[in-house]
């Protein structure tokens, strides 16, 4: 089994994974594993559960043990057993005992209150089929009520330059104060915040001698204490995102990525409700 102490600082994500070509995109999910990359994150929601059956074969070469699998409560939770049924759904497909890590994708995903899911998923940890709790895509409020109730390990949520939502609203805060890992999705925006050219992450590009990507995930990881999770098949853009951590920057430089704000997003008003506005999850797609 992979401790929590002992997870790579990136995790393997895999939104978009091709299934269809599923031979040609497990020689790089190996690569990524045999360069340390042992988090693996999966969502049923991804082409109707396609990806997580594809990539089986990829933890049945790997082996289990070796990975830290992290799984998702996805619509809808609309009773109890819902979590159990999800959950054993997963350890059917990919023919395991145990996740390492559950959680609710969204609060907006359950019709019965946070606490009630949560309390069931602690019950899954007292039998041994799920390690550890996560909890993903909720504000201050929700986690604070959550993990009153039910100590939680990881929170999943979006961060990067651009989107700073849950270090405004206390989150990221509070997840240090409570010893809660705090992973982000969208670390790059999927390369469109490098594609920007901010003067900063140029400034800072040419000084390092690195690529704004790396900049961005070497701020995330060494300056935030933040696990970034990156989808990528791609070996030389694997190789890339790894190296990010073989260099220090000053504590300016750090300070300076720290202070940067972008205005469109911080504009960007949260639906938290589901009243048919801007999701958090959808934060950070608004604009290219």
């Amino acid at each position: 089994m992979v401790r929590k102490e002992d997870i790579f600082p990136i995790g393997i994500g895999t939104w978009n994974i091709d299934c269809e070509n599923i031979e040609k995109e497990i020689p790089s999910l190996m690569y990524s594993f045999s360069h340390g990359q042992n988090y693996l994150s999966l969502y049923m929601l991804y082409n109707h559960g396609e990806v997580v059956k594809k990539v089986k074969k990829f933890i049945d070469q790997v082996g289990r043990e070796h990975l830290f699998i992290t799984v998702n409560l996805e619509p809808t939770i609309e009773d109890i057993q819902d979590v159990f049924e999800q959950l054993n759904k997963y350890l059917e497909i990919l023919d395991i005992h145990y996740v390492d890590s559950l959680q609710l994708h969204s609060p907006m995903f359950s019709k019965i209150p946070l606490v009630d899911v949560y309390t069931e998923i602690q019950r899954l940890v007292s039998m041994g089929i799920v390690r550890y709790i996560g909890i993903s895509n909720v504000n201050l409020e929700q986690l604070i009520t959550v993990h009153s109730v039910v100590p939680i390990d990881f929170f999943e949520g979006v961060y990067n330059l651009e989107c700073k939502i849950y270090e405004d609203n206390g989150v990221l805060d509070y997840c240090k104060k409570n010893g809660i890992r705090f992973i982000c999705y969208q670390v790059l925006r999927r390369g469109r915040t490098a594609k920007r050219n901010y003067p900063l992450l140029l400034e800072l590009s040419k000084k390092y001698n690195k690529t704004q990507n790396q900049i961005i995930i070497n701020w995330v990881w060494k300056e935030k204490n933040i696990y970034p999770l990156i989808k990528s098949t791609n070996v030389e853009r694997i190789c890339e995102n790894i190296q990010s951590f073989d260099f220090e920057m000053s504590r300016e430089d750090y300070k300076k990525l720290n202070q940067f704000r972008s205005s469109e997003f911080d504009g960007v008003s949260i639906d938290w409700e589901g009243n048919g506005g801007i999701t958090i999850d959808q934060l950070a797609n608004q604009f290219d």
